[in-house]
C-alpha cells in the first residue's frame, strides 16, 4: 500500500497525459488534419499483413519501395500485429500516446524521493516536444524514449538488464546507433568492457544499416547511397535555413534552464545536433516534428543528474524555477495555444467526421491516387496526387477542403465519375 501511495502522483499524471495525447491526435485525424506519414505506416502495416512484404507506395520516391530503403526500424514487424488485430489508425495513435507518456511511470523507479515521485514526472508531462511528436502523425521510432529511460535505469544500477534495453533501443532507427557510439566513448573510463561492447555492436550495426539503406534504394549508381543523403548535399540551402536551428535548441532546452549541459551525457546528442545543423531540409531544424525523439530522454536525464549534484536547497530552487518556465511554455506554445498544430491550414474542425469513414471505405482493394492518401492507406497501393505527374491507379480521389476553391488539372488518363457530398471528387482511369 505504501508503494502504491508513492506511485499515485505519477499514475494520475500519466492518465491525464495519456488521455490528452490520444484524444488530440485522434481528433486531428478524424477532422482531416493528419499528414501523409500516418498513411505511410498504415499502408506499410497493411502490406505486411496481407502481402507479407515490408513495402509501401507512400514516402521517399512516391513509388512502391521497401520501407528499409527509407529507414531501418525493426519494430514495424511487431507493430504490424497491433494493426492486424486493430486495423484502425486510432489504435496506432493510442499506442504512440502510451509510449510517449510511459516515462512518467518510469521516473519513480529511479529513486525514492519526491523529485522522482512528482516533480520530474511533472516536468516531463509539461515537455512540449512529446505533444508535437504526437500531433505530427505516427512514427514508431518514439519507442526509443522509454527504452533509453529503462536502459539508463538498469545501467546505473549495474544490472544486466541494461543489455536487453540497449539491444531493443538500437533497433529503433539507424541514427540511434550514433548515440550509442558516443555513449561508449563517454563511459569507457568507468566501465571499459561494457563500453567496448556497446561501441563495437553499435558501429557494426550502423554500418550494416547504411549498406542496407543504400542497396534497397536502388539508386542505379555504382555506389548506392541512402535515401536521405541528399539533405546534406546542399550546404547553401542548409545555410538558408540556419536561422531555424537556434529555435530548435531553445525549444528543446529552455524548460530545463540549460542545466543539462553541465552533464556529460548531453554529449550523446552531438550527432543529432550536427545532422540537424547541416541538413538543408527544414523538417530537420524545426522542433515541431518527430525528429526530436532522440533528444528527449538524454536531455531530461542530463538535467536530473545535474540537479542532483547541486546543494539540496539550490536543487529545489532550480527545480521549481524549471517547473514555472515549463508551465509558461506549455501555456503559450503548447496545447492551450492556438498554434498547437504543425500545419494550421490542415486543421479542419468544421469538416465532418463522416468524410473519414467515407474515404476509408471507397473502392476497397483498388489502387488509388489522392491528395489525402493517408485516409485511403488501408489497401495495397495508394499514391499521393501531384499535379503534372502521371499516375495510373484505378481511381483518382480528390478531397476538396473548404478553403480550396479550384481543383488542380486532372491528368488526361482519368475521367470524372461521381461526386460525394459535393467535396469528394472521384475520377476513374480510362479504359484503353
Amino acid at each position: 500500500m505504501k508503494s502504491f501511495r508513492y506511485h499515485l502522483p505519477s499514475i494520475l499524471l500519466w492518465l491525464v497525459v495519456f488521455y490528452f495525447l490520444s484524444e488530440r491526435s485522434i481528433f486531428r485525424y478524424q477532422n482531416m488534419g493528419a499528414g501523409v506519414d500516418i498513411g505511410l505506416f498504415e499502408n506499410l502495416f497493411y502490406n505486411l499483413i496481407h502481402n507479407a512484404k515490408a513495402v509501401t507506395t507512400l514516402g521517399v520516391s512516391g513509388n512502391l519501395h521497401h520501407y528499409f530503403s527509407d529507414h531501418i526500424n525493426l519494430y514495424i514487424y511487431p507493430l504490424s500485429l497491433l494493426y492486424k488485430f486493430f486495423p484502425f489508425v486510432e489504435s496506432l495513435l493510442i499506442f504512440q500516446a502510451f509510449v510517449l507518456s510511459s516515462p512518467i511511470l518510469i521516473f519513480p523507479f529511479y529513486k525514492k524521493n519526491d523529485f522522482y515521485q512528482w516533480i520530474f514526472p511533472l516536468l516531463y508531462g509539461l515537455y512540449l516536444p512529446i505533444y508535437w511528436i504526437q500531433i505530427f502523425d505516427f512514427h514508431p521510432e518514439v519507442l526509443w524514449i522509454p527504452l533509453f529511460f529503462l536502459f539508463y535505469h538498469f545501467w546505473k544500477q549495474n544490472s544486466v538488464w541494461w543489455i536487453l534495453f540497449f539491444t531493443f533501443s538500437l533497433f529503433v532507427k539507424e541514427e540511434c546507433a550514433l548515440v550509442w557510439i558516443v555513449f561508449a566513448f563517454l563511459e569507457y573510463k568507468f566501465r571499459k568492457k561494457e563500453s567496448i561492447l556497446i561501441g563495437i555492436i553499435s558501429l557494426v550495426y550502423f554500418f550494416l544499416c547504411i549498406l542496407l539503406l543504400g542497396e534497397l534504394q536502388n539508386s542505379g549508381s555504382e555506389i548506392p547511397l541512402p535515401a536521405h543523403l541528399e539533405r546534406y548535399q546542399n550546404p547553401i540551402a542548409a545555410l538558408n535555413n540556419l536561422h531555424l536551428f537556434p529555435y530548435l535548441l531553445l525549444f528543446l532546452n529552455l524548460p530545463f534552464l540549460f542545466f543539462q549541459f553541465r552533464n556529460k551525457l548531453i554529449l550523446c546528442l552531438v550527432p543529432y545536433f550536427l545532422y540537424s545543423l547541416f541538413s538543408s531540409y527544414e523538417v530537420n531544424k524545426t522542433p515541431f516534428t518527430h525528429h526530436s525523439f532522440v533528444a528527449i530522454p538524454i536531455i531530461i536525464l542530463s538535467f536530473t543528474e545535474s540537479i542532483e549534484n547541486l546543494h539540496p536547497k539550490n536543487s529545489r530552487l532550480f527545480l521549481y524555477l524549471s517547473v514555472f518556465v515549463s508551465i509558461c511554455l506549455f501555456i503559450f506554445w503548447g496545447p492551450p495555444s492556438k498554434s498547437y498544430s504543425f500545419r494550421k491550414d490542415f486543421m479542419n474542425p468544421g469538416v465532418s467526421q463522416e468524410d473519414v469513414k467515407t474515404l476509408r471505405t471507397l473502392f476497397e482493394g483498388k489502387s488509388i491516387v489522392s491528395n489525402v492518401p493517408q485516409y485511403l492507406a488501408n489497401r495495397t497501393s495508394v499514391y499521393l496526387f501531384l499535379p503534372n505527374h502521371d499516375d495510373y491507379a484505378d481511381y483518382l480521389i480528390f478531397y476538396q477542403f473548404p478553403l480550396i476553391t479550384q481543383i488542380p488539372p486532372i491528368p488526361k488518363q482519368y475521367q470524372w465519375e461521381q461526386t460525394i457530398e459535393n467535396h469528394i471528387q472521384i475520377y476513374k482511369l480510362k479504359e484503353n
